[in-house]
């Protein structure tokens, strides 16, 4: 199965992607932030990456950024949200539609998380 590394600040949902993950019988990296994934992505390389677009410190964009720009990646890239105190989930999924090569709106169940997680690992190995 595939590596993945899942990057939300939020420790219960990126835990339970992260065991939903481990369940369908990938490997999974976590990191809490878009600066502490960058710092991951020195020593792993992931076949997948599912971050969340609204962090502190660095939020998803600027992290899917950084990947699609090749310093740390590129890499596939799943952007998930449910939105925040000034920005609506449609708003930061219409965002993260230009540069992610999928998206998820939270709360999603495991079975949208696996055929996203299917969907985008099958273009990478085409």
């Amino acid at each position: 199965m595939a590596h993945i590394l899942v990057v939300d600040d939020v420790e219960g949902v990126r835990r339970s992607i992260a065991a939903g993950l481990k369940r369908a019988g990938h490997t999974v990296d976590e990191a809490d932030s878009g600066v502490s994934a960058l710092s991951t992505l020195r020593s792993v390389k992931p076949d997948l990456v599912i971050t969340d677009m609204l962090m502190p410190e660095m939020d998803g964009l600027d992290l899917i950024d950084e990947i699609k720009s090749g310093s740390a990646g590129p890499y596939p890239v799943l952007a998930i949200s449910g939105g925040g105190s000034f920005v609506s989930t449609g708003d930061a999924l219409k965002v993260a539609e230009t540069t992610a090569d999928g998206i998820l709106e939270k709360p999603f169940d495991s079975t949208e998380l696996d055929a996203a997680v299917r969907a985008l690992l099958g273009e990478v190995q085409k």
